[in-house]
């Protein structure tokens, strides 16, 4: 009770009050301190008006919220899928919490139309700015409301309005960890081999192949060694029909 009515005594920048009821309708919670939210979205705050320490502070949330949202939905999947063991838990966490699945629950939040101006039109379609911004995000709820009403938000405004979990079960992340994983099951050996390498220095594209006991089973290119190995374990996982099929699902929590 104390906190909340020294938020009021808290000088908050008028232009960052749409921001704040914007904030606001996303958690589904009151700011105590509206400037710690203000640095979730890299906005410079009254009492600390250099950029520096307001890309300081947005860091420091964004490293908090990450373990924070990784607590919380362990806790959220433990109980959603009572029968699911140790290893199809780690994969819907992984699922979840991806670069690629942060970002579109932040868009779906509303997210992007509140980052700066610059983030929006130069990155944020392209990496995880929106995704880091969630995260910073769940770091500013739990510094401000503590760890019961993180929980809440984290639980019913961003998983449960956010996520569909029967479709989050049939992605894929990497099909390069699908294809490893089921070639060691099967006893097998397998092996990239870079196929071409063109392009200037800072634009270069890679062709890969991969190869499963010694038989070609798929190619792919990409902008990096990574991404095409990426894209020739695709090739390959659809090849060999690996990653179609919904696997056998846990009985969940009614």
């Amino acid at each position: 009770m104390l906190r909340a009515l020294l938020s009021y005594f808290k000088p908050v920048p008028p232009e960052s009050k749409e921001l704040l009821a914007a904030i606001r309708e996303m958690t589904g919670l009151r700011a105590y301190d509206p400037n710690i939210y203000l640095a979730a979205f890299r906005r410079k705050v009254v009492d600390d008006p250099s950029q520096k320490s307001a890309n300081m502070r947005y860091e420091r949330l964004e490293y908090l919220g990450d373990a924070v949202l990784g607590v919380l939905m362990a806790e959220y999947l433990y109980e959603k899928y009572p029968k699911g063991d140790e290893g199809y838990l780690t994969s819907m966490r992984s699922k979840v919490v991806s670069r690629k699945a942060l970002n579109r629950i932040a868009v779906k939040m509303g997210i992007p139309d509140w980052m700066q101006q610059s983030a929006r039109g130069r990155r944020a379609g392209t990496t995880s700015v929106p995704g880091n911004t969630l995260e910073a995000l769940v770091g500013a709820v739990y510094v401000d409301r503590g760890w019961n009403d993180t929980k809440i938000f984290v639980h019913k405004h961003l998983l449960d309005a956010h996520v569909n979990f029967d479709r989050v079960e049939k992605e894929v992340i990497s099909y390069k960890s699908l294809l490893i994983e089921w070639v060691q099951r099967q006893k097998k050996t397998f092996e990239f081999e870079v196929l071409d390498e063109n392009g200037a220095e800072h634009r270069k594209r890679f062709t890969m192949s991969i190869k499963i006991d010694g038989e070609l089973k798929g190619e792919g290119a990409g902008q990096s060694k990574k991404a095409a190995e990426e894209a020739a374990s695709r090739a390959a996982c659809k090849t060999l029909n690996l990653g179609r099929r919904e696997p056998s699902r846990p009985r969940r929590r009614r």
